[in-house]
C-alpha cells in the first residue's frame, strides 16, 4: 500500500500535463482520441512507477570485504 502514496499522485500528474499539452499544441486531434491517449499515457506512467519504486531493503547485497 504505501507504493500506491506515490503511484496516485504521479498519475494524476500526468494526466493534468497529457491534458494540457493535447489541448494546447494538438487542439485539431478528436476529443475521443485524446481521452484515449491520456487514459493510456495515465495507465502507463502508473504501472511504471509501480514497479521501478519497489521498496526491497532485504534483498540488497552487503558490501564486499577488502582482503
Amino acid at each position: 500500500m504505501k507504493r500506491f502514496k506515490i503511484v496516485i499522485p504521479i498519475m494524476i500528474i500526468v494526466a493534468i500535463l497529457a491534458t494540457w499539452i493535447l489541448a494546447k499544441d494538438h487542439s485539431a486531434v478528436p476529443l475521443q482520441t485524446r481521452i484515449l491517449i491520456i487514459a493510456g499515457g495515465t495507465l502507463l506512467s502508473g504501472i511504471i512507477t509501480y514497479f521501478l519504486s519497489q521498496q526491497d531493503g532485504d534483498g540488497v547485497d552487503p558490501k564486499p570485504e577488502n582482503k
